[in-house]
């Protein structure tokens, strides 16, 4: 009976280092540090583009051109030293369109902006459309905030269009005294591009006839995943 119960207490502490030993070697997977902690795209009156954007500690940017997409990528990655935080890069449009990038190269995620909008300085710096300035920031956690100025006497509609799937901002001509206005947008539920596309309302006058029509300008794709904006802007 007593070596019964040797041979019991053996087996039990057996297996009690075995149970030890496997979760010491359990490899442990520490989550994977976002680099991009927010970006902000603005525009000013005079048409310039250019990004503001946060990262996180000892991280560094590097600017390339990506010649096959023409896309602007920021590639993202972390060093042994300090840094600094808070960066800027300014931009031009490249027939009408930029294309901007966000490579983080710890989490491997790819956080994209496109735009399609005219270029002011190629119009005389005299825009017909109705937007002044705008900034966007796109937050670690998905979400958009638009700030934007408008000019002088323009109505401002908030609206969601179904079959193109945007958040559309309509400007038209009106009697209003307000010119500035900030809107958040929710991350995309199925991870699919954010589209915000500024609807300016134009009439034509002549002859006792009026004609109306639209143009969308700025066009905005944000893409805070993997799909591809560029597709979307070309379907403009």
């Amino acid at each position: 009976m007593k070596k019964l119960s040797v041979a019991l207490l053996a087996l039990v502490i057996a297996l009690s280092s075995a149970s030890c030993t496997m979760n010491d070697t359990d490899p442990y997977v520490a989550p994977q540090e976002t680099l991009l902690k927010k970006a902000k795209l603005k525009r000013d009156a005079s048409g310039a583009y250019s990004v503001d954007y946060v990262v996180a500690e000892n991280t560094v940017s590097n600017k390339r051109l990506d010649a096959s997409s023409l896309t602007n990528e920021i590639h993202l990655s972390k060093v042994n030293h300090n840094t600094e935080a808070n960066l800027r890069e300014d931009f031009t449009l490249d027939n009408n369109k930029l294309s901007i990038g966000f490579i983080d190269g710890e989490s491997g995620k790819y956080t994209k902006l496109s735009v399609e909008d005219e270029n002011i300085k190629f119009a005389k710096g005299e825009s017909k459309e109705f937007l002044k300035t705008y900034e966007l920031s796109v937050n670690e956690d998905g979400t958009i905030l638009l700030d934007f100025e408008v000019k002088d006497n323009i109505e401002v509609d908030f609206q969601y269009n179904d079959k193109k799937e945007a958040y559309e901002i309509h400007l038209s001509k009106g009697t209003t005294n307000e010119t500035k206005f900030s809107r958040t947008f929710p991350k995309s539920e199925d991870d699919k591009p954010v589209k915000l596309d500024f609807v300016n309302h134009h009439k034509l006058y002549g002859k006792g006839l009026t004609a109306e029509y639209t143009v969308s300008k700025p066009v905005i794709v944000v893409d805070d995943g993997t799909s591809n904006s560029e597709t979307i802007l070309s379907a403009i």
